[in-house]
């Protein structure tokens, strides 16, 4: 067990690796950071710039430069923000509280009916509930996280106002965004725990099981939902990192003062540290989503232990 967990542990180290040197080379395909950093002084003779290019390090070899940019990035040195000024990192640490609350509510949204809804929905497979639990999948995976985030805000921010529209004040302000960021995942861990234990539900080992007299509930949780629990983890895992490209657009159009926003408008003021700081936060959250799933199949199935 420790030697599968340390072995994908490296390839996660490795894959981190991969994409930082990306992201390294897409800062100078896009343009001259220091440019960038002097945009709108005309102060400076070409002199003034080579000391300024000199001071970053950006005179020296291109494999000296990754190695320092990769051991900056380790200790969150990333660089100054070209709009305020200031460490990127510092920016990214205050935002990141809101959008780690957000993502929170919106995984628990996602977990507490999609599961349970689609454990039900396998069980009355065919029923007013499964056609529920389908029709639900099917609309949560076809309508837009910002289109139902509009919806939600003339629904129930404007025409009934009973919940603010935007701002991060008290829980009434989490309500909307938390369900438009945690729709598109619901949906699909709905359709997925459905799937998976319509297949467990119908295997020989079950039927085998009740055969024997066991309780249902034994049947449905011991035997039947450990078994379906691979591709619930993967999509558990997955969803939760990749709830981060849904959150973006929810943050923007509900004001929510996050991650999400400032890599918005990072983007649009070609804040070209900040982006570089969001897209490694970004990368790392994945590899980190996609790690945890592996050693939850280690867990949930010790046939999988293999590399």
């Amino acid at each position: 067990m420790l030697q599968f967990i340390a072995w994908r542990f490296l390839q996660s180290i490795i894959t981190v690796l991969g994409i930082s040197a990306v992201v390294f080379y897409f800062t100078f395909v896009i343009g001259d950071p220091v440019v960038a950093q002097l945009a709108g002084r005309y102060d400076l003779d070409f002199d003034a710039v080579e000391r300024i290019r000199k001071d970053m390090g950006f005179d020296q070899p291109i494999p000296v430069q990754y190695a320092k940019f990769v051991v900056n990035a380790a200790q969150g040195k990333i660089g100054l923000s070209l709009v305020d000024k200031r460490p990127v990192t510092e920016q990214v640490a205050r935002r990141l509280p809101a959008t780690i609350r957000l993502a929170l509510a919106a995984a628990a949204i996602t977990l507490i009916v999609a599961i349970p809804l689609g454990v039900l929905a396998a069980l009355k497979r065919g029923t007013f509930i499964d056609r529920i639990a389908r029709t639900l999948a099917f609309s949560g995976q076809s309508i837009p996280d910002f289109f139902l985030a509009l919806l939600l805000i003339y629904l129930f921010g404007v025409w009934l106002q009973w919940l603010p529209i935007a701002g991060k004040g008290s829980w009434q302000n989490l309500i909307m965004p938390a369900i438009a960021a945690g729709w598109f995942s619901t949906a699909g861990l709905l359709r997925i725990t459905r799937s998976s234990m319509l297949e467990v539900l119908s295997s020989d080992y079950v039927r085998t099981a009740r055969a024997k007299g066991l309780k249902e509930n034994t049947v449905l949780w011991v035997h039947s939902f450990r078994n379906a629990l691979i591709p619930i983890v993967t999509s558990v895992a997955l969803l939760a990192a990749g709830m981060l490209n849904g959150i973006a657009l929810v943050e923007v159009i509900f004001a929510w003062p996050g991650l999400g926003e400032y890599a918005v408008s990072a983007a649009l003021g070609q804040d070209v540290f900040a982006i570089q700081a969001i897209v490694l936060f970004t990368a790392a959250l994945f590899v980190t989503a996609n790690f945890v799933a592996d050693v939850a199949y280690a867990v949930a199935d010790p046939r999988i232990r293999l590399y």
